[in-house]
C-alpha cells in the first residue's frame, strides 16, 4: 500500500475509534470497539495504546475499558471558546472599528506564536491587513506582548528562547528590556508595538478574559505608524480598554470591586 494511502487509512481508523465514544457509552472495551469499527482486535488495541500515549484516550485501571482523554477536552474547549469569543466580540469590534477607523484584530495564543481569529479592516486606502489565520511572533507584536504579559514567568520563559529575532531596528531583543516592557503593559492595561514587527506599522492590544479570569485572547488596534504613533495610540487606549472589558463581560468575566 502506498505511504499516503496507509497514513490516510490510519487516520480514518483513529477517527472511527473516537466516534465510538458517546454520552451513552463513555467507556468502551477493546472488543466492543473492534466490533463497532470492523478492525481486528490487535489493530484496535495497538491504536488505542497510541491514542492513550498521546492523551486522546485514557484506560480505566479497574474496568480495563477506555474513555476519551483530557487532550480531547482541551481541544474541544479551545474550539468552543473561540466560537464563543468571536460571537461575543462582534458588536464591540465593529464599534471599535467605527471609532478608530483602523484595523481591529482578535488573536489567540498558538504555541510560540499568536494567530488572528477575527479581523475588521480599516476603511483607509493605507491600512494594516490583518488576515485571518495569520501567525505572528509574540515578542514584537502588541497582541503577542499582551498575551506574554499575563503569562506566568515560567510560561514566558518557555516561549522566549534567546536570541530573540530582530524583525526591524526597533524590535526588542533583550529579555530584561522586554520584561520591563511587559511590566508596563500590565500596569497600564495594554501593550504597544511601534515599528517592532513591520517597519511603518504600529498597534496596541488589550487582554480578553473569560469567566475563570484567564486571559484567553487579545484585541488590538493596528495601523500605519504615521496614524498610530504613541500620542494617537494613547487616545485610542481608552476605547480599546472599554472594548476589551465589554467583550470579557460577555464571556462572564467581571472584575472584583
Amino acid at each position: 500500500m502506498p505511504k499516503d494511502n496507509a497514513a490516510t487509512q490510519t487516520v480514518q481508523r483513529i477517527a472511527n475509534i473516537l466516534r465510538c465514544f458517546s454520552a451513552g457509552e463513555p467507556e468502551i472495551g477493546v472488543m466492543q470497539i473492534s466490533r463497532a469499527t470492523g478492525l481486528h482486535k490487535s489493530t484496535t488495541s495497538r491504536l488505542l495504546s497510541s491514542l492513550e500515549a498521546e492523551g486522546w484516550v485514557a484506560k480505566n485501571p479497574e474496568t480495563r475499558k477506555y474513555r476519551l482523554g483530557l487532550e480531547i477536552v482541551n481541544l474541544a474547549g479551545t474550539v468552543l471558546e473561540q466560537i464563543g469569543l468571536r460571537q461575543a466580540a462582534q458588536m464591540h469590534l465593529r464599534e471599535l472599528a467605527d471609532l478608530t477607523q483602523e484595523t481591529i484584530n482578535i488573536a489567540v495564543l498558538h504555541g510560540d506564536e499568536c494567530i488572528n481569529i477575527e479581523s475588521i479592516k480599516s476603511p483607509h486606502a493605507i491600512q494594516y491587513a490583518g488576515q485571518l489565520g495569520r501567525r505572528n511572533p509574540l515578542h514584537c507584536t502588541s497582541t503577542g506582548k499582551i498575551l506574554l504579559a499575563y503569562m506566568s514567568a515560567e510560561q514566558r520563559q518557555q516561549r522566549l528562547t534567546p536570541p530573540l529575532r530582530a524583525f526591524t531596528p526597533h524590535t526588542i531583543t533583550d529579555l530584561a528590556e522586554l520584561e520591563e516592557n511587559l511590566m508596563q503593559a500590565r500596569a497600564q492595561g495594554y501593550a504597544a508595538a511601534y515599528d517592532e514587527f513591520d517597519e511603518g506599522l504600529s498597534a496596541i492590544a488589550a487582554p480578553i478574559r473569560d469567566f475563570n479570569e484567564q486571559v484567553i485572547a487579545a484585541v488590538s488596534i493596528s495601523g500605519p505608524s504615521f496614524r498610530m504613533g504613541a500620542e494617537q495610540s494613547q487616545l485610542y487606549a481608552a476605547h480599546l480598554l472599554s472594548a476589551s472589558r465589554r467583550i470579557s463581560n460577555q464571556l462572564g468575566y467581571f472584575a472584583n470591586p
